[in-house]
């Protein structure tokens, strides 16, 4: 018995598993889907063939697209271009990297390192032809900071003695015109022999192992690779259209606002606090107001005549520039990035893997619409990324595509990848060969070069007067992102600027434009009408169509807009006209007195179910639907009906039509009264053909006429107020006759009153 019963149960999994795969295999019972079994081999089937070693070694030869296009390179075409547009971008690069290197906090000489291996390493990795990547005053201004708190967090403080040989002078007692004696002497110096004081004060060291600054920033440029690479995988290249070209052009005019103010004390030769953190640009700026009689005016004049130079030289003496800036130093070798201040720097560096990848693809649209071609920016995150983590073996900061950068070698000719391999060729040999020109440059002027570098950043200013007569929206985000970037940090403030600008898309969905449809005569085509020329339309059709997303932020919105719609259409067609020979006549009051009663009958009679507007909901205008949006469509269809107003719908998307099918909506609303056209829902609402109601939709609209205030006015109330509603809608229609009278004719209520000031005459309404 036992073994039996062992055998039972060991059977039924096996019996369970062949019914089961009968029912899919057969008859397909549960689901119009293929059968189970079938999925699953042909899933297998694409893992193996996507798992191929030849279909690796595409995948692997895909990230790096200088096997596409090399073979191709047309060197009798572009290479003279190249070669010109490199050593122009190397001339630009120069003093533009030692600049970008004291912003950072480095020695100069790394600001040509960063300008020369992730440039060269892009050409593996890069889709783009023009960009070229190097320092950024705003990221090298986000690496300093993250540089100043790495470099206090693993200092540590100690007790060190200092000696200090005094002199006889020091010691003589000018106001008594005595010498101090042995005594005293012990009790200042702590000996009676010596002029030799011994001091102990705090000191600070960097730890166990020292920490420069530019290992900092390699650990920085790692992790933000490592970043970027992770957004390649993950497929996040959509996230970058949150960083609008607002956002962007306002967080990158404030962060030239605060590059400004990091290097003005250099220029006037004012030794500033540092400071750092959220607002900390207030004080720089009460730092400097109280430092002003600390001027140091030779500073200034070298600073100026700096800043003179570097205009005329920018302005008129172009390649000349070049022969000013060449510095000398041995090519370093590669190492590792310290991987112990990942703990210090991990916001930091997503915040500067995050901004990086904003301007670069920003840059990268801009070169696909001034030079016509596609660049593909998946590859562009793993090219960044890449190039960021290969760098970081050797002494450089946080790269990004400069836009200024990237077209100065197509300027001249540069219309390859090649044009950053020439240019990093003619830097190295500024490093290896030419005289130490700049070893001693003096720090105002390399501030100097700095702040004449934001030139470019400021002169978005401009955006702001293309941008109100046509795009408020766009100019209080731009306006946002700027004072956001400067009254905090530059990280905060792009967050909270991108937060700002999201909100106004969550506000304008919330708030969508709808609008009436009417037939042109002239295309036969349905055209979106304006509501002050609804007389217009003939018949007693309505079209509605609502250009936004239908959820659950604007559902709300849709049934407010579907009765508002309703309301306008039917107050249009129940207002009545006089012609002006009628208003200037003798008879005018008894002329507009029928006219009243005629509105009034007119407006009675169309209150019943029969004699209401027909409605049709085009529902292309959805991009799309979710399911508190598919909900109200339902209620709205019920409470239209009960109101005594046939609703037709017009839909054309088939991802809307599966909708429709997948859930019962078709339960509630008549499969007939769905359309592929609008000129069949129109055509069909003319002739009024419609099925009846089912039993489920009759009994949903009676209980809608109970809960709803938007429903039948009740005959009996229709009656008791009925002068006073007539007159109200009356009013109300003469308030807008001005926008839908034509020219031999006014409504009752502008006739009304351009009549009593003629005649005086005080009508009773």
């Amino acid at each position: 018995m036992l073994g039996n019963l062992v055998t039972f149960i060991r059977v039924i999994p096996l019996v369970l598993m062949n019914y089961i795969r009968n029912v899919f295999e057969a008859g397909k019972l549960f689901s119009d889907q293929p059968p189970l079994n079938a999925v699953l081999q042909e899933k297998a089937q694409k893992i193996r063939y996507s798992c191929s070693p030849s279909k690796c070694f595409h995948s692997l030869l895909s990230f790096l697209p200088i096997i596409t296009w090399l073979p191709k390179y047309d060197w009798s075409h572009s290479f003279f271009g190249d070669l010109s547009g490199g050593l122009t971008m190397a001339v630009f690069s120069v003093p533009q990297g030692i600049a970008l290197a004291s912003i950072t906090g480095v020695p100069p000489v790394y600001g040509l390192y960063t300008a020369i291996f992730p440039s060269f390493l892009y050409i593996f990795f890069g889709t783009s032809k023009h960009n070229a990547l190097g320092g950024f005053a705003v990221l090298s201004l986000m690496t300093h900071g993250a540089i100043e708190k790495v470099m206090l967090r693993t200092a540590t403080s100690y007790n060190a003695t200092a000696y200090v040989n005094h002199t006889l002078d020091e010691l003589f007692d000018k106001e008594n015109d005595t010498i101090i004696t042995n005594t005293t002497l012990m009790q200042i110096l702590g000996n009676e022999t010596s002029f030799v004081e011994e001091v102990t004060m705090e000191m600070w060291t960097e730890g166990v192992t020292p920490v420069k600054q530019i290992h900092v920033a390699t650990t920085i440029i790692f992790l933000a690779g490592v970043i970027q690479v992770l957004m390649g995988v993950f497929r996040l290249q959509y996230l970058t259209s949150l960083f609008s070209e607002q956002v962007m052009s306002g967080f990158v005019v404030g962060g030239g606002i605060h590059v400004f103010f990091a290097q003005i004390g250099n220029m006037l030769g004012i030794e500033l606090p540092r400071r750092s953190g959220p607002g900390y640009l207030y004080y720089r700026i009460w730092d400097l107001i109280e430092n002003l009689d600390n001027v140091h005016i030779p500073t200034v004049c070298i600073s100026m005549s700096s800043f003179l130079f570097l205009v005329i030289s920018k302005e008129y003496l172009g390649p000349w520039l070049s022969s000013a800036f060449n510095y000398p130093v041995p090519f370093p070798p590669p190492s590792l990035p310290r991987f112990d201040l990942i703990r210090h720097i991990g916001l930091n560096a997503a915040a500067i893997a995050i901004t990086a990848v904003a301007i670069h693809i920003t840059v990268a649209k801009v070169v696909e619409k001034r030079y016509k071609y596609k660049i593909n920016h998946g590859q562009e995150l793993y090219a960044l990324g890449f190039v960021g983590v290969l760098s970081s073996f050797f002494p450089v900061f946080p790269v990004t595509s400069g836009f200024a950068r990237s077209v100065v070698g197509a300027a001249v000719g540069g219309s390859t990848q090649l044009t950053c391999l020439f240019s990093s060729l003619a830097l190295l040999l500024v490093i290896l060969k030419i005289g130490p020109a700049l070893e001693y440059l003096p720090q105002c002027i390399l501030s100097a070069m700095i702040i004449f570098a934001q030139k470019g950043m400021f002169e978005k200013f401009g955006e702001l007067k293309i941008l109100w007569p046509v795009f408020k929206i766009d100019f209080a985000i731009w306006l946002m992102s700027f004072f956001l970037t400067v009254c905090y940090d530059m990280g905060e403030g792009l967050l909270m600027a991108i937060g700002f600008a999201v909100l106004t898309t969550i506000i304008r969905t919330q708030r969508p434009k709808w609008h009436f449809l009417s037939r042109d005569d002239e295309t036969e085509n349905f055209k979106e009408t304006k509501k002050r020329d609804l007389e217009r339309i003939q018949g007693n059709v309505c079209i509605f169509r609502m250009d936004a997303p239908l959820i659950f932020t604007s559902s709300d919105r849709f049934t407010m807009s579907v009765w508002q719609c309703v309301k306008k259409w039917e107050r249009c067609k129940s207002e009545s006209f006089v012609t002006i020979e009628q208003m200037n006549s003798d008879r005018s009051a008894d002329i507009f007195d029928s006219k009243l009663k005629a509105a009034r009958r007119r407006w009675k009679r169309d209150q019943k179910s029969e004699n209401r507007c027909k409605l049709v909901i085009d529902c292309d205008g959805f991009p799309y639907v979710d399911y508190l949006g598919l909900s109200t469509l339902k209620s709205v269809y019920i409470d239209l009906q009960a109101a005594g107003v046939q609703c037709y719908f017009v839909v054309q998307k088939s991802e809307l039509k599966r909708l429709f099918h997948a859930t019962d909506f078709y339960e509630v609303v008549d499969e007939t009264k769905v359309f592929n056209k609008v000129a069949d829902a129109v055509k069909a609402a003319e002739q009024n053909i419609s099925s009846p109601m089912t039993k489920k939709e009759t009994l949903t609209a009676l209980a809608s006429i109970a809960t709803t205030d938007t429903m039948l006015i009740d005959e009996e109330e229709l009656e008791n107020n009925n002068e006073t509603e007539i007159e109200e809608r009356i009013t109300e229609g003469s308030e807008n006759s001005e926008d839908v009278m034509s020219e031999t004719s006014v409504s009752i209520g502008e006739a009304r009153s351009s009549a009593s000031s003629r005649d005086s005459i005080n009508s009773e309404e």
